[in-house]
């Protein structure tokens, strides 16, 4: 599990750096130095849960079928 969680954060913040590049580019500005980054909250849940997303993150053990998500802050 701890693997495919870094393998997940990394994944994530990829498409975070890309969807920022498109935005700075479409918008005529440059993206500088990272000066801060934070993880929020990591949730596995049942997939096509509609359960709502805790602070504390949560973590289903019931259910073979999951989906994850995480929040970068």
């Amino acid at each position: 599990m701890g693997k495919l969680k870094i393998e997940m954060i990394a994944a994530g913040t990829k498409d975070g750096k890309e969807r920022a590049e498109k935005n700075i580019e479409n918008a005529g500005g440059r993206i500088g130095k990272l000066r801060y980054s934070s993880l929020g909250v990591f949730q596995i849940t049942a997939q096509n849960s509609n359960e709502n997303p805790s602070w504390s993150g949560s973590f289903d053990t019931d259910n073979r079928r999951k989906s994850a998500s995480v929040t970068f802050l």
